[in-house]
């Protein structure tokens, strides 16, 4: 009997021989891990942690959809590359992502820990704080990134309307946002312009900062009076309507066009046009520009009041 035992035991029958011979597949030794920010629009890369076994190893993976816990999970179908962006339907969830090492001996699954819940996609706003300023004064551009993180860096662009030497939207700074995601600029334009904030994930619509011409009047003699028109062109030929203030009608009423004569340079892009004219009027005057005078890219301009008589 011990005989017989000993030569099935030989030839297999028992199994024994087969059994050593057979190795496992790979073996996890550290789980996969999840990189990147669990927001709509970000990206999400998998890694696919340690593996022992026969090499080659090859990996594969399949994302799946849970709970904000990490609970209650499901298959999303088509994502199986190793990275994912989070889309809509990600948002208020959590994302694991499962991988499948396979060599000549067999195939092991891993899973990884739950990413936070998935956030909305990041946005941004922007407005001025005053949307028609006079040349050569400031407005300041207040903004928010929503969905975003405390110190995240936007860029400030700006569009020159009508262009400059063609150019187009330019960057002008970088600001820091605050812990409530607000940040602040401050702006001069020369000329109507469109600004914009934005990062890698976002930007804001545009803002439109009007400019006037910055009109100056002065008496330089009895009934002799010189007004300047300051701004990044130069208006020669070009007029302003000397107004008066009707205190009956309450309204101004013009009483005759001023053309500009000649400029002189400012700093930078400043040009002056200057006028001188004589008027007898009496009361409150002032200078009006209107917007066909002054071209495109400024709004109308007035001056300041001047008593006379």
């Amino acid at each position: 009997m011990r005989k017989l035992i000993t030569l099935l035991a030989a030839i297999g029958v028992f199994g024994v021989g087969s059994a050593a011979a057979a190795a496992p597949g790979p073996q996890n030794t550290s789980p996969p891990t999840i990189s990147g920010t669990a927001q709509q629009g970000a990206t999400l890369t998998a890694d696919p942690g340690t593996w022992t076994g026969t090499q080659p190893i090859t990996f594969t993976y399949q994302w799946r959809r849970c709970n904000p816990g990490g609970n209650n999970c499901s298959t999303i179908a088509g994502a199986v590359g190793k990275t994912r962006v989070p889309t809509a339907a990600d948002v208020g969830k959590s994302l694991r992502v499962v991988v499948t090492a396979k060599n000549a001996d067999g195939s092991t699954d891993a899973t990884s820990a739950p990413t936070g819940t998935v956030a909305p996609p990041e946005s941004i706003t922007l407005h001025a704080t005053s949307s028609i300023v006079v040349y050569g004064r400031t407005t300041t551009l207040v903004g928010r990134v929503f969905n975003g993180q405390p110190g995240q860096s936007i860029q400030i662009t700006e569009r020159r309307l009508p262009p400059v030497g063609g150019a187009t939207a330019q960057a002008i700074a970088t600001v820091k946002t605050g812990s409530n995601g607000t940040f602040r600029f401050t702006v001069r334009p020369t000329i109507r312009t469109l600004f914009r904030a934005s990062d890698d994930q976002a930007r804001s619509i545009a803002v439109s900062v009007r400019v006037r011409p910055l009109l100056r009047l002065t008496a330089i003699a009895p009934h002799r009076f010189l007004v300047r028109a300051i701004a990044a062109r130069s208006f020669v030929g070009k007029f302003a309507a000397l107004q008066r203030w009707n205190r009956f009608s309450q309204h101004w009423v013009s009483v005759r066009s001023v053309f500009f004569q000649r400029t002189t340079p400012g700093t930078g892009p400043t040009v002056v046009s200057r006028a001188v004219f004589r008027t007898r009027v009496h009361g409150k005057i002032r200078l009006a520009m209107p917007r066909r005078q002054v071209g495109a890219g400024y709004n109308d301009g007035f001056s300041n009041i001047l008593r006379i008589g």
